[in-house]
């Protein structure tokens, strides 16, 4: 991403610079943690040797909120099948 030219005073350059390096670390950190929680869950049911389907994985694979995402983990200790993850919707 490139600076926009209407910041041409250092102070306000560096402040932009600063925001822009927050929003994308943020978003960094976020798209990390999803990702590895996504991979957590596909990983707790392998370990419990539980092969998921490929409809189970996709829709693993395409959960995008954490806290959701969280909830599949806690699930994925306790469950028979793959598909009771989502038995609650």
């Amino acid at each position: 991403m490139k600076l926009p030219p209407y910041i041409w005073h250092p102070t306000f350059r560096r402040a932009w610079l600063e925001a822009a390096e927050r929003a994308w670390t943020e978003g960094y950190v976020e798209n990390f943690e999803r990702g590895r929680l996504q991979r957590l869950v596909l990983r707790l049911l392998y370990w419990r040797d539980m092969e998921a389907p490929p409809a189970v994985r996709r829709r693993i694979l395409a959960t995008t909120d954490l806290d959701r995402l969280m909830i599949l983990r806690e699930r994925a200790y306790e469950v028979a099948d793959p598909a009771d993850l989502f038995a609650s919707e």
